[in-house]
């Protein structure tokens, strides 16, 4: 399947070379490809990069990797192009999001109309390209309302090296979102440094 990501920082970017990595076929959007910043992109990525509209017409598959005072604009912008999308958000703040969705991922659903899937956002953008700590796969948790949406984000957390785990619905996602500030909080504040992640264990 084809990938797009919507915002090639280095959440995105990460993201995008993990799924290269994996074998996928991914494309990386800018507002102006052809400036600097996209050139940069297509040589460290040896991978299309193209306007946001045509990395939608592009994906079948979009991850949303954006700070969250740019979300809103670009989902409203493209309206039309998300549906029927299967859409990864990756995002954690819920401003300027609307404060009644509960999450950004329910945000997201809302506003697009799309295939919402929370993952990817409780761990190092940079363990993207390698989830395994001291031999162990990290969890990804994952969650989102479509069944077969959510089959396929758990299979490209499969792909990246994670140990994916079916969290629930989308409603969860704020749960999920709360797991990331944790996560940030024991790299810093706590002191554990940014190589760390979650990791669930069953009997």
């Amino acid at each position: 399947m084809k990938i797009g990501i919507i915002g090639a920082g280095n959440v995105g970017l990460s993201l995008g070379k993990g799924l290269l990595k994996a074998g996928h076929d991914v494309m990386f959007s800018s507002r102006a490809p052809e400036d600097s910043r996209g050139r940069e992109i297509h040589q460290e990525t040896g991978t299309l990069v193209g306007t946001v509209a045509e990395t939608l017409a592009y994906s079948e598959i979009v991850a949303i990797a954006l700070g969250a005072d740019a979300i809103t604009g670009v989902i409203e912008e493209f309206a039309p192009a998300w549906k029927g999308k299967i859409i990864i958000d990756l995002n954690n703040s819920i401003r300027p999001m609307p404060p009644q969705a509960g999450s950004v991922g329910q945000a997201i659903a809302q506003m697009t109309g799309g295939r919402v899937v929370k993952a990817f956002n409780s761990i190092g953008a940079e363990h993207f390209q390698n989830p395994v700590f001291n031999g162990q796969k990290a969890t990804m948790l994952v969650a989102g309302d479509d069944t077969q949406a959510k089959s396929v984000v758990m299979g490209l957390a499969a792909d990246l090296g994670f140990e994916p785990i079916d969290a629930g619905g989308l409603a969860v996602s704020g749960l999920l979102e709360s797991m990331a500030r944790l996560w940030v909080n024991l790299a810093s504040n706590a002191g554990l440094g940014r190589n760390i992640a979650f990791k669930l264990l069953k009997r």
